[in-house]
């Protein structure tokens, strides 16, 4: 698989949040934690920098990216995130639940995506116009 370092940074974080996860699940966390609410922030931190880092595209690739993910990444996100504000005032369970699942479906479909890209050469239509690796001669 060929990718970036900004995927296995993400994937990281998303395997933190898991661990975290899996612990409280286990009534295994550190004492600070045992609450929903706190395990869920530290969860809901680490996915909105998994995303920041990976899932989240430039202003460039969002304009002109496939759209089909760009729609099932963003519907992803939208569930993780009324998922977390329930979770976080609520103190849900299930909300957190909901939060981990969003978050684990984003990174591996940001990561699936990113690889497949990673394989895909750069079509000639879409090199910027004086970036083709060639040298520039003006007349």
């Amino acid at each position: 698989m060929n990718l970036q370092k900004r995927d296995f940074v993400a994937s990281g974080l998303v395997a933190a949040a898991g661990l975290i996860y899996l612990l409280w699940l286990l009534d295994s966390v550190p004492s600070g934690m045992t609450d929903v609410r706190a395990t869920g922030a530290v969860i809901l931190a680490l996915g909105f920098a998994a995303s920041a880092t990976a899932v989240v595209p430039t202003f460039g690739q969002l304009l002109h990216g496939n759209k089909a993910y760009l729609v099932v990444t963003s519907l992803l996100g939208l569930v993780a995130l009324i998922a977390g504000v329930v979770m976080l005032f609520g103190s849900s369970q299930t909300a957190l639940a909901v939060v981990m699942v969003g978050m684990i479906s984003m990174w591996l479909i940001a990561t699936i995506h990113h690889s497949l890209l990673a394989k895909t050469p750069t079509p000639p239509s879409a090199v910027p116009v004086g970036e083709t690796g060639r040298p520039r001669t003006t007349v």
